[in-house]
């Protein structure tokens, strides 16, 4: 399997690493030079709690490559989503599968725009992903991908199925989950609870946790979050979503969110594929979101 990682930050590499300790054949396709000279140069070496994983690697910008590939795996900021797809058109073939495990609502929308709905893979991993520097990424091995079909029918269930075989193959404990949008969504609510509330007051995940008045907001999150989900007919569980949440103020104090980082380095953040879509669908079914709204709006205020 011919595989290409499309957007090569932290977890494009985690992923890629991986799939190159494995035997897999991988393409690192990026735009910063910065990245794609470093991989070239020194590989990506993956640290976790069992070990280094120390892989070569072959990255390009997709300008510069011909060839087709089986597999395309999607790691973009979502609002890169479209650019990304479209600047690998041109390697995708006939049988080409493309499989978004980012953040948020929308981005199998624009992949099965070019792959075909059959062909297009849709997913959640709660790996961490921590880069020092481009090409030293630390992670720990307690964590899963889950993917799903976007599609339907029996050629794209047959899909999932090769995918999660190969990634499981990697190291990377995936598996199939019949319904995808599940797990897809309890991640979306918990990225809303933490990246929204983090971007609008630069708090990491322990300030969070150590004061009543954000925790308060953090379940008024969830309940908005679940009450969006269960209108746009996804049955999450919000037990589950909470017990996430909990896990990550016992374990994870000192963690700034993406968001957070985004804000603190004055990049665009992914608020509009996180609590803007929630917040946009909310509305398109009747269901107010003013907390989410909130901190959606703060978070433009201080990064647009």
């Amino acid at each position: 399997m011919k595989i290409a990682i499309v957007g090569s930050g932290a977890m494009g590499q985690l992923f890629g690493a991986h799939l190159v300790g494995a035997d897999y054949e991988v393409v690192y396709i990026d735009m910063s030079p910065t990245v794609i000279d470093a991989l070239n140069e020194r590989g990506v070496t993956v640290h976790t709690e069992k070990g280094v994983l120390k892989t070569p690697a072959r990255a390009t910008r997709a300008s510069e490559l011909a060839e087709r590939f089986d597999l395309f795996i999607v790691f973009t900021k979502g609002f890169h989503t479209e650019a990304a797809v479209d600047s690998v058109r041109h390697l995708v073939g006939p049988d080409s599968v493309g499989l978004t495990l980012q953040n948020g609502l929308g981005n199998a929308d624009v992949l099965a725009a070019v792959f075909g709905a059959e062909r297009t893979l849709m997913g959640m991993t709660d790996f961490p992903a921590d880069m020092r520097e481009p090409g030293e990424i630390h992670t720990s091995t307690h964590s899963k991908v889950r993917i799903g079909s976007f599609g339907s029918g029996p050629e794209a269930d047959l899909q999932a199925e090769r995918v999660a075989l190969a990634l499981a193959d990697a190291g990377l404990n995936a598996e199939v989950d019949a319904d995808i949008l599940v797990p897809v969504w309890e991640k979306v609510i918990f990225n809303a609870a933490f990246n929204t509330l983090s971007g609008a007051t630069g708090m990491t995940v322990g300030e969070i946790a150590a004061s009543p008045h954000t925790r308060a907001i953090v379940a008024s999150v969830l309940d908005e979050g679940v009450a969006v989900a269960e209108a746009c007919g996804v049955a999450v569980s919000r037990e589950r979503i909470e017990a996430s949440v909990n896990n990550a103020f016992e374990h994870h104090t000192h963690h700034k969110t993406s968001m957070l980082l985004d804000r603190e380095a004055g990049r665009r953040t992914e608020i509009d594929t996180i609590g803007g879509a929630i917040v946009r669908l909310g509305g398109e079914h009747g269901v107010a979101t003013p907390v989410i709204g909130t901190l959606s709006a703060l978070v433009r205020a201080f990064t647009e």
